[in-house]
Formats: structure tokens, sequence, C-alpha cells
């Protein structure tokens, strides 16, 4: 019949048979002429062809990711005691000598600040010095953050803002200085007392003092014992020692200088933790962020949010039935090793992150970035803040202090030394 394709038959090589459809020519051009291709025409090959190639090139990529993974995990996560000196940068000041045990250091920016009684030296993540200024203090205090470091001389009258170009401004108060709290604008509380009264001022980053003052009496509002700033520097904290009726307590007090605070009271006064802390004896207020601080007393510690800026709340407590041997906190985590030698480490709304035991003497503990850094002569020991031990090596020499470097891939530190600063990566 006209307009139906035949099957031919033929027989292969074994005699079976193979049916071929035939087809007429006229409705396929030469390039659909493709039956030996298995019915694949050339476009459809190239399209299969372009797709072998990504699913080739997927794997690879896939294959170098994870190579990459696992170094990345195997560099920062396992306990590799390989050290390696990547630079050193001596660094002498003054009365600056090997057996000097008054120099310290803090982090600042992504390198160290060299603090010592006649001068601060500014030392970069690449071991360059950048500047030093000098100063006659007898008990240097100092907080810095990513911005600026204040400097202020406890018992003495003056202080020093700096920023990673040198000093910023500085100035002198007329009581003598107990505490002192740094916002990342460089605005800076000065808390300073007398026999009778304690006072708050605050100051901008070039020292200009700013129209804003608390005065207070251990009958009255209370002595101030310390106090900490957000890092906007809108909000205050202050922790006070109050006599009443002979008896004496503690509370904290939150002041907002905003919005929030206009509409508080005259006195700027948002919110105060009295009843809370009855019985216990308020030590410590510290301020992570604008909207997380923590109130440690004696029994435990309160984590207060200030999301609302004119309600400060109290969302997670703890209680410690162990006296706090040591203490560091920094803008994400608040650690304490207790007199049983249990170390936790605590986020900044109280979650619980590490709870560890440790079973060695330390000289001096603190946290840099997220970890939890131990030293005692030569030896320094790190944990991560889950709690895991991923440094213990003995140094060369004895170390004053450790901060953790910013790297990509390898984990690098900076080492304070009594003589300069050194950068190692471990692996």
């Amino acid at each position: 019949m006209l307009g139906k394709s035949r099957k031919k038959v033929i027989l292969n090589s074994e005699g079976e048979q193979k049916a071929l459809p035939s087809f007429k020519v006229d409705k396929f051009n030469n390039d659909e002429l493709v039956i030996k291709d298995l019915g694949l025409n050339n476009k459809d090959k190239k399209v299969k062809s372009k797709y072998s190639l990504n699913i080739k090139l997927i794997a690879v990529f896939a294959f170098i990711f994870l190579l990459l993974a696992t170094a990345v995990f195997v560099i920062r996560f396992v306990n590799f005691n390989v050290t390696e000196m990547l630079w050193k940068t001596n660094v002498t000041k003054g009365s600056d000598n090997i057996n000097n045990k008054s120099i310290k250091y803090d982090s600042f920016r992504n390198g160290l600040m060299r603090v010592s009684n006649d001068g601060i030296t500014y030392i970069n993540d690449d071991g360059q010095v950048k500047w030093t200024i000098s100063y006659n203090m007898k008990d240097p205090i100092y907080e810095g953050n990513d911005n600026y470091f204040a400097i202020a001389d406890r018992n003495g009258y003056e202080f020093y803002i700096f920023d990673e170009n040198g000093l910023r401004g500085s100035n002198t108060v007329t009581n003598p200085i107990q505490k002192i709290s740094l916002s990342f604008d460089g605005i800076l509380y000065v808390l300073q007392s007398d026999e009778n009264n304690s006072y708050v001022n605050v100051f901008r980053n070039r020292g200009e003092t700013i129209d804003l003052s608390i005065k207070t009496t251990l009958t009255g509002d209370g002595t101030a014992i310390d106090l900490a700033t957000s890092n906007d520097g809108i909000e205050l904290a202050v922790a006070y020692v109050c006599l009443s009726n002979d008896k004496l307590y503690t509370k904290a007090t939150y002041y907002n200088f905003g919005e929030a605070g206009q509409n508080a009271n005259s006195k700027r006064i948002v919110k105060e933790f009295i009843d809370e802390l009855e019985g216990n004896f308020l030590g410590r207020v510290y301020f992570f962020d604008k909207d997380n601080s923590f109130l440690l007393y004696d029994g435990g510690v309160f984590f207060v949010s200030t999301k609302d800026p004119a309600n400060p709340t109290i969302i997670q407590k703890r209680d410690f039935d162990i006296k706090i041997r040591s203490i560091s906190y920094n803008k994400k985590y608040l650690a304490m090793v207790f007199e049983d030698n249990r170390m936790i480490m605590l986020n900044k709304d109280g979650t619980l992150l590490a709870d560890k035991q440790i079973d060695f003497d330390y000289e001096n503990f603190y946290i840099s970035e997220d970890y939890a850094i131990f030293l005692y002569g030569n030896r320094v020991m790190i944990y991560d803040s889950r709690g895991r031990m991923i440094f213990d090596k003995e140094m060369d020499i004895e170390v004053q202090y450790v901060a953790k470097k910013k790297s990509l891939i390898f984990t690098e530190l900076l080492l304070g030394l009594i003589d300069g600063v050194e950068c190692i990566r471990f692996y």
C-alpha cells in the first residue's frame, strides 16, 4: 500500500534476522540520515558531548572542593603542635627590660598594643611598628575595640585615646580615675571617685568634654564601682553600691542617652535591677553590643537584652555554686574558670557553648576572638569555643599574651613577649 513504510529483513553473520526501517528519502536531508549513529542527529551529539563535559567538570571541582574542605578542617580543628615562626619584631621602650613584668598586651584591629608604664606601641599584623607614644603612668588601665583604644592612669587624672594612626585625643579630670569604657565611635566614659562621691564624665574621641555627667553618693543613688557602654555609646550600665537604713546592697542601673532616655525621666534611667540582686553582690557589668549585656554577681550572672532600649530585660540567668577563679569576655563570649578547675564558655545570650574540666596550672586566662587561652610561663594552651583543646606547647620564651590572627586557611597567632612580638603558624 502507498504511504506505508516497509521493513527490510537482512541476515547477520550468525544468520539472525534484523529489521531496518525504510524511510522516504524526500522527508529527510542528508544530515538526518544517521541510522549508523544509532538514531542521534548531529545536534543531539553536540548536546550529549557538552553534557558529558559539564559532568566531568563538576566532578573535578567537587573533588578539589572536598580536598580543600578537608585541609581546612584538619588545619583548623585538629590539634597539631608543629609551629613555624613567620616573623619577629623586637620592641623596647624607655624602662622596658627583659625582667619588666609590667608590660601588658591587648588586641587592637589586626595587631597588638604593647602597654607599659611609660609608653604605648602599636604593632600591626605584619610586624610593623606603626607608632610609639610616651607618657608616665603608675597603673595603666585600658580598653579597645576595632576602631579606638583608650588608656588611663588608675587613681591618676589623665587619659589618652588612640586610633590606628596614633594619638587621637587626651584630657585630664579633677578626681582619681577608677574605670573607663569605650564605644566603637571613641566615646569614652570615665568613672572617678573621691571620699564621698562617684562621678561619670563623658568625652569625645579627641578628648573634648561632652555636656553629660552623673554624680552619685553612697546614701543617695549609690557609689559607682563599675560601668560599661554599648558599642554605639548611647547606652550605659553602672554597678552601684548603696547604703540605706544601715544596709548595704548593690544594683544595676541602665541609662539611655538617646530617644528612649529622653522619654524616661530627667536622669535618663530606663531600668534598675535591685530586687533581682537581693542578697548578692554585683561586681561587673558589660555590653557585648548595643542589644546584649551581662551583670555578674557573686552567685551567678544575668544576661540582659536591650533590644527594646526603653525596657532592658533579663533573658537568661545562670547560678554558680562554686567561686569564680578567673573571668574573661569579649564582644561574643563570656568565659569563666571556677575554683574546681571547670571552665565554661557562654554565648552573649547566655547559651552554654563549652563546659570543660582542665587539669593544669595557669597564670593568665582570657579570650581572644573565639579562643580561650591559658598561659603558664612558656606554656601556651588554647581551647576553641566548643571546649576542644587545639594547642598545647612549651614555647622557647615566656609568653605574655597570645592573640588569634585573622587568616583564611592557616591558624596563626601573635605572641606578645617581653622584648617584642612574634607571629607563628601552627598545623
